[in-house]
């Protein structure tokens, strides 16, 4: 089975790690990583060398390496670079990225360093930055000031608009049995990769059984108020529409009132469930998905094994 994930931030990691979990020996998985990031260590490296952000891509290798935790530790360590707090594994990737033949290979090199068997691939390899053009008609330019806007985001678009997608992704896109789409940042995680131009259409146009994980919580500055019909809207305006996904994963799990709380006073709160579709597909799978604690958090045990079986389901069917 060849799996392929989409999006960043920490949602895309919880994916990685469920899916190679449950996934066979023999089967293989592609993360397509968004390359907008232009906040903390990873915008700093990004603007003092010149380098792809290389924070994502280091939460996707840490998720699925095959080395002792103590080296994953290391990984994330931090050093303090001054404008940013560097974690190991950014340093690593951006100084691979300055000697290596191209970026795609930079991540390669890394992957081979940390035993991942899987392939790890930026959206592009160009150096894009994250547009949204808001509802009040202003624009905000950098994936760090996009949530701070206050305004609800009318459409997502990436400068310069004619990028194009990195070596590898329509050819991981074309061969997939699975695509997930989700969860995490819908607009400067998810989205973002699906605003390279073909990406969304490759989406679309694959073979592959196409699975959406929504988010569990709105986002602030992003997905205010949002419900789950909201975010397929939201996907809808960038190419993928509802009919063009196979199931829909949401969420079950109650979150306690203390943890509810907690997201109220940061502005956030639970992605409301209820919805109706007009028709089918997509199919809507509803489980309890979340992890215990203070943190909502999809548990990747609970998410890898539902998207192995829907993935597999599909490949009965074929």
């Amino acid at each position: 089975m060849r799996v392929v994930a989409l999006g960043g931030g920490t949602g895309l990691p919880v994916v990685l790690r469920g899916l190679r979990r449950y996934l066979s020996a023999s089967g293989r998985i592609t993360a397509i990583v968004t390359a907008a990031d232009d906040g903390g260590s990873s915008g700093a490296l990004r603007r003092q060398f010149g380098v792809l952000p290389p924070g994502d891509i280091r939460n996707c290798l840490t998720a699925l390496a095959r080395v002792a935790p103590e080296v994953s530790a290391a990984l994330q360590y931090r050093f303090d670079g001054g404008e940013a707090q560097h974690p190991v594994g950014n340093l690593l990737l951006a100084a691979l990225d300055m000697v290596a033949a191209d970026e795609v290979t930079a991540i390669r090199l890394a992957s081979e360093l940390l035993g991942v068997d899987d392939l790890i691939l930026p959206s592009t390899t160009e150096r894009v930055h994250l547009v949204a053009d808001l509802l009040d008609g202003r624009s905000v330019h950098g994936e760090s000031e996009i949530p701070k806007s206050g305004t609800p985001i009318r459409r997502l678009r990436i400068d310069p608009p004619d990028a194009a997608a990195a070596p590898g992704v329509f050819e991981a896109l074309r061969e997939a049995d699975a695509i997930v789409l989700g969860p995490g940042s819908l607009y400067t995680s998810l989205l973002a990769t699906l605003v390279v131009p073909g990406v969304a259409a490759a989406v679309v146009g694959a073979r592959a059984v196409r699975i959406f994980v929504c988010n569990a919580m709105t986002e602030r500055g992003e997905t205010d108020g949002y419900g789950v019909a909201v975010h397929l809207e939201a996907l809808a305006a960038h190419g993928v529409a509802p009919e063009a996904l196979d199931y829909v994963v949401v969420n079950t799990t109650p979150i306690p009132p203390k943890v509810r709380a907690h997201y109220a006073a940061e502005g956030a709160g639970p992605v409301d469930p209820d919805f109706v579709l007009p028709s089918a597909p997509p199919v809507i799978v509803r489980a309890d998905l979340l992890e215990p604690g203070p943190v909502v958090r999809h548990a990747c045990d609970k998410l890898g094994q539902i998207l192995c079986d829907l993935a597999a389901r599909r490949l009965e069917w074929a």
